[in-house]
């Protein structure tokens, strides 16, 4: 008997182990996890009582250029247990998750594939390209740009200041606060420049979620177009060595990073006009 439902007591062990191979995490960050973006726990898959597939679905807001927005449910830790692929558990649950979805008025779920050879897979499922980035490695060059470590309500203020007029996911506090914990987690050989940050660039401020892996990375970078390349560069200063940096980019100069799936007849109007827009910060 196949069954697709929130998990019982006694089976969060069979979560846990999941999540555990299939991303790394331990039961203590998955527990900050759903306290912070989705406090309902994840959706499962069971067959005969046994985990098969599971996925987190934290609701976010998809904003357009002119200020509307439309409920969207963001497809996270998906996974099928080991030995079991290629059953279409994942799709099942996919498709149980669209129409619960539609049920509680979400418009679109989002999701980011692991891997660009998935965007077929989640093609398949009626996801289609939809958000992209566009990377720039850029070296240290200190004193360049102020910075200082932000709160999470900071950061998603001035997050929204800067993305005025460019179609965007929108997080709550609690998704940011959780962002900063996963940088938190990711100070390596004693450089601690991971955090949320504001830049002051010489165009206006900027924001910047850092984490100073052994290949440091920059999860999200918004500022004025003509200071990416300092922003950066101030990221790269805070954490000892070169950053790649993710920055807005649509259809024409950037690469598919998320994909779209309307949950109705078809897509707003909004998006079909320019069916392009940016994810930012995707816990990956």
């Amino acid at each position: 008997m196949i069954e697709i439902r929130h998990p019982r007591q006694d089976e969060w062990a069979q979560v846990e182990e999941l999540w555990s191979f299939a991303f790394g995490d331990g039961p203590a960050l998955q527990v900050r996890f759903y306290e912070l973006c989705a406090p309902e726990g994840p959706l499962v898959l069971l067959e005969d009582g046994e985990l098969r597939s599971m996925l987190a679905l934290p609701e976010v807001a998809l904003r357009f250029g002119d200020g509307w927005s439309v409920r969207a449910g963001y497809v996270y830790a998906l996974a099928t247990r080991l030995g079991y692929g290629g059953k279409g558990w994942a799709s099942m649950l996919l498709d149980c998750v669209a129409s619960l979805a539609r049920e509680q008025g979400l418009d679109c779920l989002l999701t980011v594939p692991a891997r660009p050879e998935l965007f077929r897979f989640f093609e398949q499922n009626g996801f289609f390209p939809g958000l992209y980035l566009r990377e720039l490695t850029v070296p240290p060059a200190p004193f360049l740009a102020p910075s200082v470590r932000i709160s999470p309500e900071e950061y998603g203020l001035l997050r929204e200041e800067l993305l005025v007029g460019r179609t965007h996911v929108a997080y709550t506090d609690g998704h940011i606060a959780f962002q900063q914990e996963l940088c938190g987690l990711c100070d390596v050989d004693g450089r601690p420049g991971s955090g949320l940050y504001r830049l002051e660039l010489p165009h206006g401020p900027g924001c910047a979620a850092v984490e100073a892996l052994a290949q440091p990375l920059v999860k999200e970078l918004l500022c004025a177009p003509e200071d990416e390349e300092q922003g950066a560069a101030a990221c790269a200063a805070l954490c000892g060595g070169p950053v790649r940096a993710r920055a807005p980019a649509g259809t024409a100069d950037g690469t598919p990073f998320g994909a779209v799936r309307w949950l109705f007849s078809k897509a707003p109007s909004r998006w079909s006009a320019q069916p392009e827009g940016w994810l930012g910060l995707a816990f990956d």
